[in-house]
């Protein structure tokens, strides 16, 4: 199994939930480990982009900016003992993407790490986790579209709007109104993917939690999971995502987070305050590589 460029590290060995201060600030690559296990956990990006490895401070990528799905070229018919034809495929345009430091610090005093208050230092640590994951999330779908917006060409699909069907007193006119609305927008969407003939599977749906919440409410909210397997997405709600605004691509790739610093973790001690001071970062930068294996979806509900 390859390394993942973003957490390295293996998971924290943590016993009954708890950890000892000490032992953590003692050795930053634990705080390394229970950070990057939350990071992990919570990251949106890490599904919807690939991971990579970056240096120089820079990420460079080829960004598909034109529609060529086939060869320009066509081999036609090799003869035995032929040689075949040179395929002559259009280069995307490259494009460079500086990376950007996340984190945060926090302090721990000698009193609190006598007291060996381990459930102090574990909210710490999860607020800086819940920073950087928002911070990351926010960067990736801002990348993706701006992309969109930016790109002559790119995808997408406006809706009649969700919320108000949501909002009527459920009959079984409007129940079937509404769900035939997000219905024909995920299809619409996904076609459009297909129609480009590049052979991109859309398999991910990304929304605001307002819009997730009305989904479900028009597709059922014990059925939702199942009526979206039917079309192979998985729904992933981030309030990255502007509200009134969604998403459908295929996760891995539309582009990549380049990875400089993997999440890392580093202490001192201020002995004028007689604090010790723990700082968590991590440098990346997001290329979008792929714009037409996503669609944006306009107009989910007012914004």
């Amino acid at each position: 199994m390859a390394r993942d460029p973003m957490f390295p590290l293996s998971g924290p060995n943590v016993e009954n939930g708890a950890i000892t201060i000490d032992m953590m600030l003692n050795e930053p690559t634990r705080i390394d480990n229970y950070a990057a296990q939350l990071v992990e956990r919570d990251l949106l990006s890490k599904v919807i982009f690939g991971n990579v490895t970056t240096t120089g401070g820079a990420l460079l990528f080829d960004q598909l900016v034109k529609n060529t799905p086939t060869a320009t070229d066509k081999p036609g018919v090799v003869a035995p003992g032929s040689e075949f034809p040179v395929l002559h495929t259009p280069d995307g345009e490259p494009v460079v993407a500086r990376v950007q430091k996340t984190g945060g610090k926090f302090g721990v005093t000698d009193e609190a790490r006598i007291r060996n208050d381990a459930m102090l230092l574990q909210r710490k640590i999860s607020q800086v986790s819940n920073t950087m994951v928002k911070d990351l999330d926010e960067r990736g779908i801002s990348a993706l579209t701006e992309a969109i917006d930016k790109i002559d060409g790119t995808l997408s699909v406006a809706s009649g709007g969700w919320d108000k069907a949501a909002e009527v007193a459920a009959t079984a006119k409007t129940a079937k109104t509404g769900e035939g609305e997000v219905i024909s927008n995920l299809l619409d969407a996904q076609l459009a993917i297909e129609q480009t003939d590049l052979g991109y599977s859309a398999d991910t749906l990304v929304l605001n939690p307002v819009d997730a919440k009305n989904l479900k409410l028009l597709l059922g909210v014990a059925n939702y999971q199942e009526m979206l397997g039917t079309f192979g997405l998985t729904l992933h709600s981030t309030n990255a995502m502007k509200k009134g605004e969604g998403l459908v691509l295929q996760a891995g790739m539309v582009g990549v987070m380049g990875v400089e610093s993997p999440i890392s973790t580093e202490t001192w001690r201020d002995a004028s305050t007689q604090t010790t001071w723990s700082q968590t970062w991590a440098t990346v930068a997001f290329g979008v590589t792929d714009p037409l294996a996503m669609v944006k979806l306009n107009g989910l509900s007012a914004g």
